[in-house]
């Protein structure tokens, strides 16, 4: 499975593409009426409003992280190929499964780290300095977007292997013919 295709899995599909998305999507849409109201309360009535730039701030964070499967689903993230080019088939797959597996050991610690700080914020009752509502409500937003990147990264892992495991098994002439076409 390229980073262009679906998980093959419809529900994962569905949560990293859809729903997550529609998410991010009304994010930046209430961004967007945010900014405008502040901008129109400065400019005719000379009163900012001070809660925009600490909730646009937040809806930012989780707009980046609820983007991220789609993102790697759709191919979207930045790729370094100078290496990756001069790789034949099989060093390349073994090459993405490698960084695939690094990759979400890394995003594991992170999805647990986030947690385990949004965790103490709850339990500490850290609130936002302006609005005064509960940090670890939109803190949240980090590990949940990095849990569905690990996911739809499993996803592709597993293809990667079972496509080697295919190829493995159909012998060297079965491999070549297909490199051929």
């Amino acid at each position: 499975m390229t980073a262009h295709e679906s998980s093959h899995c419809p529900v994962l599909d569905r949560v990293s593409g859809g729903t997550s998305s529609f998410i991010a999507g009304l994010a930046v849409l209430a961004i967007t009426l945010m900014i405008t109201f502040d901008v129109l309360m400065r400019y005719f009535f000379n009163q900012p409003q001070l809660f925009v730039d600490e909730l646009a701030s937040f809806l930012l964070v989780g707009i980046i992280f609820l983007g991220l499967a789609q993102t790697f689903q759709k191919g979207g993230h930045i790729q370094v190929d100078l290496v990756t080019n001069r790789l034949g088939p099989n060093a390349r797959r073994a090459f993405r499964i490698i960084t695939l597996a690094v990759g979400i050991v890394f995003l594991g610690v992170v999805a647990c780290e986030t947690v385990v700080s949004s965790m103490i914020a709850y339990q500490q009752d850290r609130v936002s300095a302006v609005m005064i509502y509960p940090l670890w409500i939109p803190m949240l937003l980090i590990p949940i977007g990095v849990v569905f990147m690990m996911l739809v990264m499993m996803a592709s892992l597993i293809h990667e292997w079972k496509t080697g495991q295919k190829k493995a098994s159909e012998g060297p002439e079965e491999m070549h013919t297909e490199s051929a076409d």
